[in-house]
């Protein structure tokens, strides 16, 4: 019996800190993803919209954030292979290719609404909600998956996935 209730009251203080948990993060607009490299199981995120059109493109980031900026510069180097900082170091190759049969969009939003660990490293898998105006390999509409690493004191993207809704 006494077995039983230490169990039932340890369940009850965990689910107790959880809820806490939910009610001090309640009301923070912007999530914090820097320390996602300490991620050891998968987080939800925000999904607060971001967009980004051709002729609107400005080189600072929009947050202060590694993670983001690192989706962020993917993003405007899809719209503008040739904008500052698109570097293959810190962006997949193929983003920044020239190629006549896809046509490249020219407006792309995307929301951060999961980051999951990969196993086996520090690396992890950004997962987003994305829209854009073109058709670009199915890379930017629906479930987007940006896989990152760190390089030296910053997040790189590696690679882009799609995943069919």
């Amino acid at each position: 019996m006494l077995k039983r209730m230490l169990i039932v009251g340890g369940f009850t203080i965990m689910c107790g800190a959880a809820l806490y948990a939910l009610y001090a993060m309640k009301g923070q607009e912007a999530p914090v993803l820097e320390n996602a490299a300490d991620v050891t199981v998968a987080q939800s995120v925000s999904d607060s919209v971001h967009s980004y059109a051709l002729d609107e493109l400005k080189e600072e980031c929009a947050a202060e954030d590694g993670i983001f900026c690192a989706i962020e510069q993917v993003v405007k180097c899809t719209i503008k292979p040739d904008f500052a900082g698109c570097d293959k170091e810190y962006v997949p190759g193929f983003v920044l290719g020239k190629i006549e049969e896809a046509p490249r969009p020219t407006e792309i939003s995307f929301a951060i609404t999961k980051i999951k660990p990969i196993p086996g490293g520090g690396d992890i898998s950004v997962y987003t909600t994305s829209d854009c105006d073109a058709t670009w390999f199915g890379l930017c509409k629906g479930t987007v998956i940006y896989s990152l690493t760190r390089k030296g004191d910053r997040w790189a993207v590696t690679n882009i996935y799609a995943r069919e809704i």
